[in-house]
Formats: C-alpha cells, structure tokens, sequence
C-alpha cells in the first residue's frame, strides 16, 4: 500500500530531511562532522557501548556515529541505524562499505512508528535525532519496547540558544534584519526541542524509563574560519531555519553573511589550530541517560 506522505507521523520532517536540510547536511558533512566530533566523543563516553552489544541507533545521519559505534561493539556485535533522510543514508551506506563495518546496518525508517523487535538491543542511542518526533512520548514508547529490560537509552540533544553562542550569535542578526519566524507550537519538532530538561525528563517517565540523569555539558566545537562559519550560519541552526522562511534578497543576504562574519571573528580562536583562524565554538548540550523499566 503506497503511505499518504501527507497524512503519516511526522509528515513535515520527512519532507525537511529528504528535500532541504539532508541534501544541506550532505553537502556540508564533513565540515559539519569535524566540528561535531567532541560531541561524539562526549556522547560515546556517556553511553559506554562494549563488545558484543547490540546497539540500535536513530538519527544516524550519515553515519559518523554509526561507525564509532561498530568499531566500539566489535565483530560481535551489531549496529542498526536508523534515519529518514535518503540522501544522508545514502553517504552512510558508502561510508560504512568503505569502512567495511559488516556489523552496521542501515534502515530507512521512522522511529516513532518502526516495528522493532521487541527487547532485542542493549543500547538505543542518538546524536541530535530524538528531538524531531512529532509525538516524543509514542516514540520513545516504541523505542523503550526495542530495548531489553534494563537497556540503556542515551543522547544528546542541544540546550537552549542562550547556553549556544554559535547559535545565538547568527541568530540575533538574522531575527534583527528579517523580523522572527511564524509563530509554532511551543515545544515543536526541532534542535531545541528538548533544551527543558524538566520536559526531557517528563517524556522519558512517561514512556518506560527510569534511572534519568540529564547533564549540562559545555563543549567547544570546531569551527572554521569566520567567513565559513557565516556561510553555514545562513543554511543551518536557528538563523538558517529563519533565513530559509524569510528568502532574503540577494542583497540582504550579502549584508547577513558579513554580519554574521564580523560576529564570528569576534570568537576565539582555537589554541594552536591552524593558522587561517579557525574558531572555537562555544555551546552547551544535554547528555541524557536513562534505563528501560
């Protein structure tokens, strides 16, 4: 039976994550996965996957945490990432071929609806994909129901944009010059969904977990140079989001992108990085843990 692609959960990420922001990521990844690095490292400390386990990963994007996880579990154990953007599974799909990391696979699916079988992974984890579900509570159920009792659930999600300066920073000249975006639901599908922890944690007892620990962890990401992080600040985040509603000119836009540039000289640049001026970027995430009742 073909799906009603207007009707069925999640209807708007489905169409975001396969026509605009998945090509977007694609095309940036992998600027975007070395600036991201030091939060994979903080998220695969959190979650201490061992040989042998089987892991069950959503939102894997295009695979740069799927393969820090298959080389963490070993020939022993087993991968499945899950994501519903095909352009991003399909650079996952050469990633993990190049790789030859038999133990990961890769599934075109949603989360929040995917019939997993029941308590059959250790481990579900998630690098900044949790936070777009359209009902978070029926898909951390379902997710809850694919763990084994006792499994272990973690991510990362990202704070408020207050605790995010690369975020915030953008953002303010963005809303400055293109006025704020349309009003949406509070709490609504996107990064910042989840910065209450209170809510966080609200979701997670609801839908089978217990043991919820939510930890503020500051971290700075690898920028580029200035120009370049203005660049990705006029495609990503709250500022690219609004930049996409908005559609500016080309002339405005040339004023955002040197804007935004003078904003980010004004960071710190990495101690002993290159010399074109590579920044640091201040920003703040929410490592969750938690266990299947």
């Amino acid at each position: 039976m073909a799906v009603n692609e207007e009707t069925r959960p999640n209807a708007a990420q489905w169409k975001n994550w396969n026509e605009v922001s998945g090509p977007k990521w694609v095309r940036a990844a992998a600027v975007m996965e070395q600036r991201l690095a030091p939060v994979n490292d903080l998220l695969l400390a959190h979650a201490a996957p061992r040989p042998g386990e089987r892991v069950l990963e959503i939102g894997c994007g295009t695979g740069a945490t799927t393969l820090l996880l298959a080389e963490a579990v070993g020939a022993a154990g087993s991968v499945l990432g899950v994501d519903i953007s095909a352009p991003m599974l399909a650079l996952a799909e050469a990633r993990l071929a190049d790789a030859k990391a038999a133990q990961a696979r890769l599934l075109a699916a949603d989360a929040q609806i995917h019939p997993f079988p029941a308590a059959a992974f250790d481990l579900a984890l998630s690098r900044f994909g949790v936070m777009f579900f359209a009902e978070p509570i029926a898909a951390f159920q379902n997710i809850a129901a694919a763990l084994k009792p006792g499994g272990r659930l973690c991510f990362a999600a990202w704070a408020g944009i207050e605790a995010n300066p690369h975020w915030q920073a953008p953002y303010a000249i963005a809303l400055r010059a293109l006025g704020p975006p349309k009003p949406r639901p509070a709490r609504s599908p996107g990064p910042l969904a989840f910065s209450d922890p209170e809510y966080v944690r609200e979701i997670l007892a609801a839908s089978g977990f217990a043991a919820i620990t939510i930890t503020a962890a500051p971290v700075a990401l690898a920028g580029r140079e200035a120009a370049e992080e203005a660049a990705l600040a006029m495609l990503f985040g709250p500022s690219g989001a609004l930049v996409e509603e908005k559609r500016p000119d080309d002339r405005l836009r040339a004023t955002l992108l040197g804007e935004m540039t003078a904003a980010f000289a004004r960071f710190p640049t990495i101690p002993g990085g290159a010399p074109r001026g590579d920044i640091a970027l201040a920003a703040t995430v929410q490592l969750v843990t938690a266990r299947r009742r």
